[in-house]
This record gives structure tokens, sequence and C-alpha cells, in this order.
């Protein structure tokens, strides 16, 4: 039987449209794949993930941040763990407490978080316990909380290190010119930094040798965001009791701090002890305007975490307590930081 031009032409189109239509059921069912947004255990780019883990940090795209988080997700492919950098993909700014929210009603496995402070960031994190998923917190901790463990570096260890580059600075500047030398460490607003801490703590006792010829002080400073950190570091810096030797507790502060004493010509006058190894750092480390840095290494804290959250899912048991020693960045090692960095 022949069948007519018109009917074929109808028959072929329909055939088409077929093979386009199961060509795009294709394409959305691996692109969903691809996603990891099916629960349960998912198989991408030949890595298996049995839990999806959220971290969280009130700023996604921090430098110090995501060094933290690149280290947590290659450790957690180790351990069948998708390890999410939680809210980077929002269009808007939300704070620590609301993506904490927000990863509870996902119902993810698990959550990594460094707290930014919030007052109910307690209440939320024991919600997320009895949904059942274990909350840890990351370089800054909500004590008293219902969080399973605890990772940042040794805090008091921090204080000695900081303490002996102090010393080092406070002996230099007094005896040449033999006066008392007045010593500001900078410390983050947020309510878990703004009183003396462990680091401070240790800081404080290092530096006792030399309590009779410095004069040190905590200065409360916002570091929200890059501007707010200049802003308090300019005032300090154009005081006319200004600070010899400017302690930075942070990687912006540090930051801050080296260009606020390059713009108004403090280089000689102020040193700077600093925080992390940004590029800014290592760049006035290399040219003896931040005496030394402090670095608790990011990728060492993004491991012990993913460690610890999988022992935690498959024992449910950690320590509540996890740290990573803290190291020294000075003009005699600054070459090998700078090597690994490009």
């Amino acid at each position: 039987m022949k069948v007519p031009k018109k009917e074929k032409n109808w028959i072929i189109l329909l055939l088409c449209l077929c093979i386009l239509f199961l060509a795009a059921l294709t394409g959305i069912s691996g692109f969903l794949e691809h996603r990891l947004e099916i629960r349960g255990t998912t198989k991408t780019n030949e890595t298996t993930y049995q839990k999806h883990i959220a971290m969280i940090n009130e700023d996604p795209t921090e430098e110090f941040w995501l060094s933290i988080y690149e280290s947590a997700r290659e450790e957690g492919k180790e351990h069948g763990l998708y390890i999410e950098n939680f809210g980077e993909r929002l269009v808007e700014d939300y704070t620590a407490e609301e993506l904490l929210e927000m990863a509870v009603a996902a119902k993810v496995d698990g959550i990594i978080l460094n707290a930014d402070g919030g007052d109910t960031l307690q209440d939320k994190i024991k919600k997320a316990a009895k949904a059942g998923i274990p909350v840890m917190t990351i370089l800054s901790d909500v004590a008293d909380s219902d969080r399973i463990s605890f990772v940042s570096g040794s805090d008091f260890a921090t204080g000695e290190l900081y303490g002996n580059e102090i010393i080092d600075e406070v002996e230099k500047k007094w005896l040449k010119e033999g006066r008392m030398i007045r010593v500001s460490v900078l410390v983050d607003s947020n309510s878990d930094r703004a009183t003396p801490n462990l680091i401070y703590s240790g800081i404080h006792e290092t530096t006792a040798s030399v309590s009779d010829r410095m004069e040190l002080s905590a200065t409360v400073i916002d570091n929200s965001g890059k501007f707010e950190s200049e802003e308090t570091v300019r005032n300090l810096i154009l005081n006319a009791d200004a600070p010899d030797i400017l302690v930075c507790l942070g990687a912006v502060d540090t930051i801050s701090a080296y260009q606020s004493v390059v713009d108004y010509n403090r280089v000689g006058q102020t040193s700077i002890i600093g925080y992390y190894s940004s590029e800014d750092t290592l760049e006035g480390i290399q040219k003896r305007i931040i005496k030394s840095s402090v670095l608790i290494n990011a990728q060492e804290l993004g491991q012990t975490a993913a460690q610890g959250m999988s022992e935690y899912l498959e024992k449910d048991y950690v320590n509540e307590y996890l740290t990573v020693t803290p190291t020294l960045i000075t003009e005699d090692n600054v070459k090998d930081y700078m090597e690994k960095e490009e």
C-alpha cells in the first residue's frame, strides 16, 4: 500500500519530534544527575557520594574560606561526602544564621559552620541537632551549644607565636627609642572575639618578660567588611598615639594595616604582625613592611573538618576539639609560600 506523500511527511515530522523529545529528556536527566540534587547514593565524575554536607561562612567567597573549603571538598570525596560551599551561588547576601536555617530546611546530612556571632545561633544549632543534622563549628565556636566539635588552630599556641614576635620587635624598638612601646592587638567585634580570648591570653602571658617596656592593648575592630576594617585601622594609624606595633588576628585586618602603613607614611614606624598568607601579606613581608604572619594552614583546617565530620557520621562520635598547629611566615621562608601561591 502506497502512503500518500502528505501523510509520509507527517510521519517523518512526528519521528523527528520524538527523537528531539527523547534527546531533551536525556539531556535534562544528565544535568540533574550532574548537579547532585538526587539524595541518597549518587555517582558523578567517578566519585560516589553518600552524604551531603553544607559548609557555611557569612562570606562564602572570602579567600581564606575558599582555601579551607577546597581542601575540605577534596578530602570529603575520599569519604563519600559531597561538601558544598553553601550560599556561594545565591544572589543576595545572607548571615550565617540564615544560611544555617536554609541548610536545615534543605535536609543536608551535616553542617560545618564558621559562626558569625549571631544571638540565635545556639537555638538554630539545637534545631539542627533535633532534626538529626550534626553541626561542627570551625574557626569561631558557639560555646554551650549542641555542636559536635570545634575545629581551629590551637588558640594558646597561636598566642604564643604572636607573643614571641612581639617580644622581638619590642626589644628592637626599645633599644632604638628608649620609651614605652605601644602594642595594639586588633580583636574581632563578633561576640566570641570581642573580649580577650585564648589567643590574647597567650599573647599576654608570653610577653610578660617585656611588660615593663610596652603598653599592650586590645582594639575591637569591625571586620564585617573590608571598608569597616580599613576605617578602624586608619583611625589608629592617624591617632596622635599611633601604635608602634599592630597585631592583626585576621586576614582582612592584615591587608588593611599593610595598606594604611604605606598610604600614611608609617613604614619603619609602625610594625605589623599579621595573619594568613594572602598575596598582599606575602608581598608586605618580602618588602619588610610586615614583620611576619601567623598561618593556620587552611588546607589542614579543611581536611580536619571533613575527616571529623566523616568520623561522626560513621561512629556517632568525634573529639570535641580538633586543632591544627599554627606556623609562622617570615622574611626567611616567604619565598617558599610565594612559590606555592604561584
